[in-house]
């Protein structure tokens, strides 16, 4: 009978480690808005979807970080599916006009390497007050494919100022 049970258990611990391992993973940047004045702050949140290895921080020249990194982390298993998430999210405040660039930051992941690309911030001397409210923009990059993003939401057209 410890037998039965014994391969049981070896059973189920497989399964659910091939649910956990078997999905794809991806790295996404949230960034809440690309054009701000240069006394606004711009927040941008890094998501790792179903990603467990080490996040390295991109560089933030020319911009303050004066919050962050502020992390977050979910695990949840439902009708056999496993998934995590863990968020890095920082606040950032321009140090200088034009365009500014945030780096790329990666993720190590079972020895395949994750990276996102450069984002272009967009910094303006004088403050512009909109009606509209303030546009999220995201971007996802797949452990298959780390050069291109699977897919580009882009919530607000890109405007130089």
């Amino acid at each position: 009978m410890g037998i039965i049970k014994m391969k049981f258990a070896t059973m189920f611990f497989v399964c659910v480690a091939s649910f956990v391992f078997g999905q794809q993973g991806s790295l996404s940047v949230k960034v809440n808005k690309d054009t701000i004045a240069k006394d606004e702050v711009v927040t941008v949140e890094f998501l790792l979807d179903n990603l467990t290895g080490s996040f390295q921080a991109p560089d933030f020249r020319g911009f303050q970080v004066v919050s962050g990194p502020n992390t977050s982390s979910s695990f949840r298993m439902m009708n056999g599916e496993v998934s995590q998430k863990k968020s890095y999210s920082f606040a950032l405040v321009p140090m200088d006009e034009g365009s500014l660039l945030i780096g790329p930051a990666t993720v190590e992941n079972d020895g395949e390497v994750v990276s996102t690309e450069e984002i272009e911030i967009f910094v303006h001397n004088s403050y512009r007050s909109s009606k509209s409210s303030p546009k999220d923009r995201t971007f996802i990059y797949g452990v298959e494919n780390d050069s291109q993003p699977k897919t580009q939401k882009k919530k607000r057209p890109l405007k130089k100022i």
